[in-house]
């Protein structure tokens, strides 16, 4: 790994242990790849509202203005899914469909954006988390844009789940946090015909944690095509299958 991309993923794990170390991790993101911004969005699957953001660059000033209106105008995010892995609009949505899209015109376009490549980091019972990389009008994505994100995109996912678990888990009591402490044994079986057993299993205090750690350990096997087409699958300690995640570049 290149020293200035070690100095960069340094900086997201920041950012997973402090919410305002967000806007310096996604600027020095957008530095090291050429772009003109970013976003870190993290959606409430209950509610299916925004729960939080972070813009970087051209969308930041328009940031409340996603908040308020544009996020449930916006076309692109359900499209992008953990098995599709990094995601470019213009090659997912074809221009007729744009020009008539108030959330393209008005606030994509309105922000000096052309086109973003994004990924959904993961999806958990509780919360899913999507990263933007916006890049400006009259310019495209540059051919080292894929190397790096090879490198950053399993930190972007630990950092954005420890986020989300520090900004929405519960509060709990004295006594909750003792079981939490002990929590429940959870095993990670990968299989494509081939079948890779987990025998030694991690603790966790819900089923929401394990399936958030499947996903992260999903995004770290995507940097490696050898995966491709695999599946990580979740089951408690009595074999009960909680969650499937698929390995998919």
């Amino acid at each position: 790994m290149l020293p200035d991309i070690s100095r960069l993923v340094d900086k997201i794990h920041d950012a997973g242990r402090a919410s305002d170390a967000w806007p310096e991790a996604l600027k020095s993101l957008t530095d090291a790849l050429g772009v003109g911004g970013a976003a870190c969005i993290i959606t409430n699957q209950g509610t299916r509202c925004v729960d939080w953001v972070c813009f970087s660059g051209l969308s930041a000033e328009f940031q409340s203005s996603y908040i308020d209106r544009y996020a449930a105008l916006d076309p692109f995010a359900p499209l992008i899914n953990v098995a599709r892995g990094w995601t470019k609009l213009s090659e997912c949505l074809p221009e007729s469909v744009l020009s008539r899209s108030e959330w393209y015109t008005d606030f994509v376009m309105a922000c000096g954006v052309r086109d973003i490549l994004a990924t959904r980091l993961f999806d958990t019972p509780s919360h899913s988390a999507i990263v933007g990389l916006h890049q400006q009008i009259g310019r495209r994505f540059g051919d080292k844009t894929t190397s790096i994100l090879d490198d950053v995109t399993a930190p972007l996912g630990s950092a954005t789940l420890r986020h989300v678990e520090r900004l929405f888990s519960p509060t709990r009591d004295d006594t909750e946090r003792e079981i939490v402490a002990e929590g429940v044994k959870y095993y990670f079986h990968v299989s494509n015909g081939r079948q890779y057993s987990d025998e030694t299993g991690k603790l966790f205090p819900t089923d929401r944690e394990a399936v958030a750690h499947a996903s992260v350990l999903a995004a770290e096997l995507r940097q490696d095509r050898d995966w491709d087409g695999f599946v990580i699958s979740v089951t408690d300690k009595d074999g009960k299958a909680i969650a499937e995640i698929p390995v998919c570049l």
